[in-house]
């Protein structure tokens, strides 16, 4: 049986079109090393475009982006009761002023606490977490570099086509917990934007783990066109990892939404 990401990989032979840009794809990215993926699809038709398939391929740290399956397996494992979960502020002072403070579930998802969701995973353990891995078959599933780091430029890695099954999946509720666990973390996941459309995602940034290993950062997520109509909804899901010093997440988004934009305009 194929495993997901190469099935993704036979969408542009097997009725999806590839898409187009208005300019050239390296331009997107400025001086990064980069991957995208985006798979647009309607009620009549659907779209591809990849561009970097060998850095999608490369499986990197998921960084910030763990804590989209971190809140899943945290709720359903009951560690934690909801978006308004109160965890208190250890009194560490940390870089991030918006880190200093008592946060819930919700808006540490939103501000990308990385203390509140070490926290989580200490208190689901390193026996759960690792049934969950294996059961998400969420990348290499090593949890070796300790409970509350392992996805921290540690030992858990994930390739871009496996990041989006796993947005796809949370998308279409279709992931191995309640219903109820995977709206409240898709409704978490809702930014602003100036498209027009529903724009769901997360950011992750991880410094380089050692020599010859760059920064890189990701943006994933997925967009309900507000374009469509209730007959004919129109959703694209999508995936950017860039790599190279200081490429963070917060610069692989703007680069995501420029694309978005740009391949909608083409259709």
């Amino acid at each position: 049986m194929l495993r997901p990401r190469f099935a993704l990989l036979l969408l542009a032979t097997s009725g999806a079109a590839v898409a187009d840009l208005p300019r050239p794809a390296a331009e997107y990215f400025g001086d990064f090393q980069a991957c995208a993926l985006v798979q647009t699809r309607d009620r009549h038709r659907e779209t591809w475009f990849e561009f970097g398939p060998d850095q999608c391929h490369l499986p990197q740290s998921p960084c910030s982006t763990f804590k989209i399956p971190n809140a899943l397996i945290g709720l359903q494992q009951g560690v934690v009761s909801g978006p308004d979960h109160v965890k208190e502020w250890d009194g560490e002072t940390r870089q991030r002023e918006e880190t200093n403070r008592d946060h819930d579930l919700a808006s540490a998802m939103r501000d990308s606490v990385v203390w509140y969701f070490q926290s989580l995973a200490r208190d689901v353990g390193a026996a759960a977490m690792q049934q969950w891995l294996k059961r998400l078959d969420y990348g290499n599933q090593d949890i070796s570099g300790g409970i509350d780091r392992f996805w921290l430029s540690s030992s858990l890695q994930i390739d871009a086509y496996r990041q989006l099954e796993i947005i796809k999946s949370l998308d279409h509720q279709t992931l191995p917990f309640k219903p109820l666990f995977q709206q409240q973390v898709s409704d978490m996941l809702i930014q602003s934007s100036e498209l027009p459309g529903l724009l769901h995602g997360k950011t992750g940034s991880c410094r380089g783990a050692g020599p010859g290993q760059p920064d890189h950062g990701w943006f994933v997520g997925w967009i309900d066109w507000h374009a469509s109509t209730p007959r004919n909804p129109v959703t694209s899901w999508f995936v950017v990892n860039i790599r190279g010093s200081e490429a963070w997440g917060w610069h692989a988004r703007p680069i995501a939404l420029s694309l978005l934009q740009d391949l909608k305009s083409q259709e």
